[in-house]
């Protein structure tokens, strides 16, 4: 397990480092400053933000409510918003970290989704043996 928080850690310092270079050649993207996601569509209902720290690069927040354990799990990380626009699809991708009220730190994770007109979807894949994707999909709210 320790192997795995050191390499998704080293993981993100690369990116970190490594996307000014990118986003120097990329296409800003000034029309998106931050996101506020929610979705319900899927248990658990999850309310979410995306943060814009440099171009294309959003440090982002979840919080989830399970009902059947009585936990609330928090999400954070940074995705990188792909410059480019697939028909009216915004792609993104990242990662970040787990960690729980009842239990604390549980697992890193990566994360996929798209952006689309004012909704979004995302798929959570956690990083750790024996546990499922999770998925989300809702309403996103550009401020």
């Amino acid at each position: 397990m320790r192997k795995l928080f050191l390499i998704s850690i080293l993981i993100l310092l690369i990116i970190s480092v490594s996307s000014t270079e990118i986003l120097a050649r990329s296409h800003s993207n000034s029309s998106s400053k931050n996101y506020l996601t929610v979705s319900w569509f899927f248990k658990p209902a999850s309310l979410g933000a995306k943060f814009r720290v440099a171009n294309n690069v959003y440090a982002t927040g979840n919080i989830d409510y399970r009902d059947s354990t009585e936990d609330l799990e928090l999400q954070g990380g940074a995705v990188y918003l792909f410059p480019a626009k697939f028909l009216i699809f915004k792609l993104y991708a990242g990662g970040g970290y787990q960690f729980s009220r009842n239990e604390g730190f549980q697992y890193p994770y990566v994360s996929v989704g798209t952006n689309f007109l004012f909704l979004f979807t995302e798929v959570v894949y956690p990083m750790k043996n024996g546990l499922n994707p999770k998925y989300r999909a809702g309403f996103s709210i550009k401020f």
